[in-house]
């Protein structure tokens, strides 16, 4: 008799893997947004007006004046993708984030992420030095020397290329670490600069099985025009995501970005992402985005922002999160999306709480 997987267990799998993913990320997202100033006055609605535009009730923007995190469910762009999104409220004034924003600007303090680095405006492999197979290094490598299309790593042809052409040059079995992780270094940083001058256009497709290819590109394309918000409101934020590198703005608006590798441990495994960090100032908005344009395991790419609005209370704060999983897909039905949605939701509530917590304190 063939062995069989439950559908509970394929869930329960799907939905560790992607807590971990959005554990290595979200923190720093929300953490750079509740700790942030918002400038003077512009023609943006008064965030009451802009939570019904999300068709959050009235009852539950009342929950949020009361101190409650209020979650929906927001358009998903594709049976891939996995979608959150939440709002809260933090009382405390801007002037008072200063410090918590700079303290925010680092991964030190997320569990699941083992090394990053700032990558320089053209890039140079220098930047990558930190970029290790660690952990279970052996172990990975493997993967990666008997690499073929599918899902198990995130790779385009020439890059799988690279690792057989080492593997057949390999004796004695013994795995080559060292040039290894050399390969890996030339690969992200040949995809970073690709998307730094081309923007998601130059973003290289993963090969998968049957001679198909995954876009990374057009996915996260389609997941920021599912922004309909954005573009109506903040459209400047939405013509840079739509259009970068092409960053051209009103008078009067700001924008920041910042480049990095990951590394995080995902399913004991080492995971390299290329995070794109974009942070602007626009009258009294304030975004932030985190694009992941590339994962190279167990997510495809992930796109994620938050935005403040000042209330009468404080500030209301909006967070979306759009992960791309081949696992997702697997979960097939809204039923079952569902389930993983409402086993992710404890984690993220924590995590927001505590970090607003640590806001209002300053």
């Amino acid at each position: 008799m063939a062995p069989t997987t439950s559908r509970s267990f394929s869930l329960h799998r799907c939905v560790i893997t992607i807590r971990g993913v959005i554990r290595a990320v979200v923190s720093i997202s929300v953490g750079l947004m509740l700790c942030s100033p918002v400038l003077e006055a512009s023609a943006l609605p008064l965030a009451d007006e802009l939570l019904k535009e999300f068709q959050i009730s009235d009852s539950d923007r009342q929950r949020i004046r009361e101190g409650e995190i209020v979650t929906w469910t927001p358009t998903e762009g594709s049976d891939r993708e996995f979608a959150l999104g939440m709002a809260l409220l933090v009382k405390t004034k801007p002037e008072n984030l200063t410090n918590l924003f700079r303290a925010a600007a680092t991964f030190m303090n997320i569990m699941e992420i083992t090394a990053f680095g700032k990558i320089g405006n053209e890039g140079t492999l220098a930047d990558f030095a930190g970029v290790t197979l660690t952990p279970n290094g052996e172990k990975e490598a493997r993967r990666y020397l008997e690499v073929k299309p599918g899902n198990d790593l995130n790779l385009d042809a020439k890059e799988m290329a690279a690792f057989r052409a080492l593997n057949s040059t390999r004796k004695d079995g013994a795995v080559p670490i060292q040039k290894m992780e050399a390969l890996i270094r030339e690969g992200l940083l040949a995809r970073y600069q690709a998307y730094r001058t081309k923007g998601l256009a130059g973003v290289a497709s993963y090969e998968r099985e049957r001679g198909t290819q995954f876009h990374t590109g057009q996915e996260l394309l389609n997941a920021t025009k599912q922004s309909k918000l954005l573009a109506k409101y903040l459209p400047s934020v939405y013509d840079v995501l739509i259009k970068y590198p092409a960053t051209t703005l009103k008078q009067g608006e700001e924008l920041k970005e910042q480049f990095f590798w990951i590394n995080s441990e995902v399913s004991g495994r080492p995971t390299y992402s290329l995070s794109h960090r974009v942070l602007f100032r626009i009258g009294e908005a304030y975004v932030f985005v985190d694009r992941r344009y590339y994962g190279s395991h167990e997510y495809n790419c992930l796109q994620q922002g938050a935005a403040a609005l000042p209330s009468g209370d404080g500030t209301v704060v909006v967070y979306l999160s759009r992960v791309s999983a081949e696992q997702v897909s697997i979960l097939g039905s809204s039923v079952q999306k569902l389930e993983s949605r409402a086993l992710m939701m404890p984690y993220i509530f924590d995590l927001l709480k505590a970090l607003r917590a640590k806001a209002q304190k300053h």
